[in-house]
């Protein structure tokens, strides 16, 4: 079991990671319907990332902590909070429409591609949005409290599909449905005393249910751009698949999914990383990406040269609490991190070396972490995907540039693709399981 563990930069993954062409139309006679007759899916949930919330900087938060403080203005200023809720994700929303955020037109669409089954819906009451470890605990809670909702049976399946922290979100409920007695019980201390009714329901139920919980037989899961940040439970999943927006095209052999490991995005029994074709490739065996650090030009980052900067960018080190979140987001800190070594000093010796310049040890260790290029997450099958241009854009800039390479995952003009691309992958994981 992986208790929470954090992934470590560089990372290793378990699965070679594949290397992917996407055009927008490759899946004009693709059969989505196999979503649910051959991987018996039957419910779909859209859960996006940072910032697409309904309190993305915590406004709310701070007003409702006003209010209890001040009795007498305790109305008001709570309905000033209420409206915050209210109108936050609709603005975003007009705001950004589909790039970087799932919409209700992107939920539409991906039903009518699938057929009536199975069922597709956004998360709702969505989460915060905010950019730190309490806002991702209170999402993995809040998905775990919805699938206690849901009535399946044996075969039936839920398809988890995240965008970008949405998918950290997703890493911390696998930590929580492979149901570790201890690290879960300190997971709940952790996140403090008042906690909110969906937080007291999940942990009620996960102390009386089975380790892993039953549910976690139900669970497949694909994340797009999610920064490599907490370890994955294998034991809290059946089959993860990450898409990752990566334009850097190493010379030699092409990868190919599955080479000597398990396809259902579980480790090899014997706990072994299996042979890691990447030095064949001329790169490192952690990354197959440009890293961060040393920065790159500002027109190869804005035009997304070398892929998703954003998924590269926010990886432990970037959060930022809110003025309510500071205490507990200490405290998670210490627990989620706890794995997390300090990168060692290092240095080439050069008088104008990059990391000798900066003064501040945290952002200095960041631009170390950075520095590794990790790209790739130890879990599950790596998929490294290059966008062949669409000719479509917003506001001017090509689909698959926009957000620096982060905002074309949520587009409905590469939905279709994308789907094919999960469906497929998802299949053969299944295939080669069953034998």
């Amino acid at each position: 079991m992986n208790r929470f563990q954090h992934q470590l930069y560089p990372t290793t993954p378990h699965l070679t990671p594949a290397r992917r062409l996407l055009s927008v139309d490759q899946a004009a006679d693709f059969d989505f319907g196999q979503l649910h007759t051959q991987l018996g899916v039957t419910k779909v949930l859209l859960v996006h990332g940072t910032f697409m919330g309904d309190d993305p900087f915590g406004i709310a938060d701070v007003l409702k902590s006003l209010a209890d403080s001040m009795p007498i203005f305790s109305n008001q200023v709570q309905g000033l909070a209420d409206a915050v809720l209210k109108h936050s994700r609709p603005l975003v929303a007009g705001l950004t429409d589909d790039i970087g955020n799932y919409t209700v037109e992107f939920c539409d669409l991906f039903r009518q591609l699938v057929g009536p089954d199975p069922q597709v819906e956004l998360l709702h009451p969505t989460w915060t949005g905010q950019n730190h470890h309490l806002a991702r605990a209170d999402l993995a809670v809040r998905i775990l409290n919805w699938l206690l909702d849901q009535s399946l049976n044996a075969d039936d399946q839920i398809l988890l599909w995240g965008h970008s922290h949405a998918g950290n979100g997703f890493a911390l409920l696998s930590n929580l449905l492979a149901n570790e007695r201890e690290s879960v019980h300190t997971f709940f201390q952790v996140a403090g005393d008042s906690l909110p009714e969906h937080w007291v329901r999940v942990r009620s139920a996960l102390a009386a249910a089975s380790s892993p919980h039953p549910l976690a037989n139900h669970l497949l899961v694909a994340a797009f751009g999610t920064p490599v940040r907490y370890g994955w439970d294998q034991t809290g999943l059946r089959s993860l698949i990450h898409l990752l927006h990566d334009s850097c095209e190493p010379a030699g052999k092409s990868i190919s999914a599955g080479d000597s490991a398990p396809a259902d995005g579980r480790a090899p029994a014997d706990g072994r990383a299996p042979a890691d074709d990447s030095a064949q490739l001329g790169v490192p065996p952690h990354f197959l990406t440009q890293p961060l650090f040393p920065s790159h030009s500002l027109p190869e980052i804005m035009k997304a040269k070398f892929g998703d900067w954003v998924q590269a960018f926010a990886i432990a080190g970037t959060d930022t609490s809110t003025p309510t979140s500071i205490t507990a987001n200490q405290r998670l800190k210490r627990f989620l991190e706890q794995s997390l070594p300090v990168p060692a000093e290092e240095s080439s010796g050069a008088l104008l070396d990059p990391l000798r310049m900066i003064p501040s040890g945290a952002l200095r260790h960041l631009c170390q972490r950075w520095k590794t290029g990790t790209r790739c997450h130890t879990t599950g099958l790596n998929l490294l995907v290059q966008y062949q241009p669409s000719g479509q854009s917003k506001l001017g800039i090509p689909l698959e540039q926009t957000i620096m390479g982060h905002g074309v995952a949520t587009t409905k003009t590469w939905l279709p693709a994308h789907l094919k691309l999960v469906i497929e992958s998802l299949v053969a994981m299944q295939s080669l399981a069953s034998g």
